[in-house]
């Protein structure tokens, strides 16, 4: 056992891994190089962000009954059995059976004409126990801490990404049944434009204009449908793709939001950049590189020899109401040394594989945080981009609107013809239109946001 504290020195290699890790800190700014000019404000969680508890509902009904965040949950469970697993090898194996046997000598071999039975039985309790002197299964035992660890972070990973997920469908939703709702009311206006130039047209008031018009209107109306139509589909689908996420069958009846929530606050000014590392697939990456680093730990030890114990005790006799008694009692110890001389390459083999592993899991690890930066720089950058393009846009279905307004009534005083009317309508509708796209767009990347910086501000 005293050789064996030799198993609480850290894995080959932790000097070198830090070192790794650390190097790689040195490519990160002290702060996200694109931030909005806004006053910094109190975090309350990022769901709160969106002021919409039937989305908060969705999102706790999507991590409940969602099959793929199960899945995950199951593989956390996996891992820490084989944490458990990895670490018995770190204590005596004790195993207990009993044994009852019955035979018959012949009697040539004793008396002559007597045969003679023979009785057995046997009590063993056997211990045996591999000292680990180098340390080799503490680093197994590591590596699957590790790895446990690892798929913890992985399940957070999958429920944060859940949770964007579903927001950015039910936003999706709100979004497609918005524009089928603002392509239905400009059906209905077209309709009604076009009924009149029909009855301008059984009039007989200027028959060559009514007749133009009366095309122009038509076929506007069969855009209009055609986009109403586009619109439902689009509806049709976002509802199936959220049903999915709530792990519901996609019947296309899922009701989701009323209407696009509202933001309560902005992006809070000067988020650094060891938010980061609250980020839950980083903070997998590093334990999967912590896991590597113990498994090349382990196979390096291998070119060591091992030292093994073992033990019996028990009890033997023919007679078996006499198997507990003192005097039947036995006993034996032994300890053995074994040292691999060849094994046709098989152990260095492990050891190259498990340092590049490592190699490979460390660059992952490079490039997983360089991604994570971009996503958040990528963010941020659009919050402000698509803030100063809402405004824009609700300028522009302000303006359009003012002008569908004054066209309407110049139409009908015969001051311009129909083509100027349906530009103007069509202008107002695209703008509206616009306009809710960007409002949903603005809202999918604040989810997008939190999700790149691991949760709430």
């Amino acid at each position: 056992m005293a050789l064996a504290s030799c198993a609480l020195l850290p894995p080959l290699g932790s000097r070198r891994m830090a070192e790794d890790v650390s190097s790689l800190k040195g490519k990160a700014p002290e702060k996200w190089s694109v931030l909005p000019s806004l006053p910094e404000r109190e975090s309350t969680g990022w769901l709160a962000d969106f002021n919409s508890p039937k989305l908060q509902s969705l999102v706790s009904r999507a991590i409940q009954a969602n099959p793929d965040l199960k899945a995950a949950a199951a593989r956390v469970r996996q891992a820490r059995a084989q944490t458990m697993e990895a670490g018995a090898a770190l204590f005596p194996a004790v195993a207990g059976s009993f044994n009852a046997a019955r035979s018959q000598t012949p009697a040539d071999q004793r008396f002559s004409g007597l045969a003679f039975i023979n009785n057995r039985f046997r009590l063993p309790l056997n211990v045996s126990w591999e000292a680990d002197f180098w340390g080799r299964v503490a680093d197994e035992r590591r590596a699957a801490k590790a790895g446990a660890q690892a798929a913890e972070e992985s399940y957070h990973a999958a429920r944060l990404s859940l949770a964007a997920s579903t927001v950015n469908a039910a936003i999706t939703l709100a979004e497609a049944r918005s524009q089928a709702n603002l392509a239905a009311q400009d059906l209905r206006t077209r309709r009604v434009q076009l009924a009149i130039l029909e009855k301008q047209l059984d009039r007989g008031l200027d028959p060559e204009r009514a007749a133009l018009d009366l095309s122009l209107s038509r076929a506007d109306l069969a855009r209009a449908e055609s986009a109403f139509q586009q619109s439902r589909a689009s509806a049709d689908q976002a509802a199936r793709a959220l049903e999915t996420l709530l792990g519901g069958y996609p019947a296309g009846t899922e009701p989701g939001l009323d209407t696009l929530p509202a933001l309560k606050r902005n992006v809070p000014a000067g988020l650094p950049s060891e938010m980061l590392l609250r980020r839950p697939d980083i903070r997998a990456a590093e334990r999967r590189l912590a896991a590597a680093l113990g498994t090349e730990s382990a196979a390096k030890k291998a070119f060591l020899p091992s030292f093994r114990m073992t033990g019996d005790y028990g009890r033997t006799t023919q007679f078996l109401d006499t198997l507990l008694t003192p005097e039947t009692a036995f006993w034996s110890i032994a300890g053995s040394t074994t040292q691999s001389f060849f094994q046709g390459g098989r152990v260095l083999a492990a050891a190259r594989a498990a340092r590049a592993r490592y190699d490979e899991l460390l660059h992952a690890y490079e490039a997983g945080a360089l991604t994570a930066f971009r996503e958040v720089e990528t963010a941020l950058a659009a919050e402000q981009f698509l803030n100063d393009q809402a405004a824009a846009l609700s300028r522009a279905a302000s303006e359009a609107e003012t002008a569908e307004r004054l066209a309407l009534g110049q139409y009908e005083r015969g001051l311009t013809p129909a083509l100027t009317l349906l530009d103007a309508r069509q202008r107002a509708f695209d703008a509206r239109s616009a306009l809710l796209a960007i409002q949903a767009r603005s809202l999918r990347n604040r989810a997008d946001l939190h999700l790149a910086l691991g949760g709430e501000f």
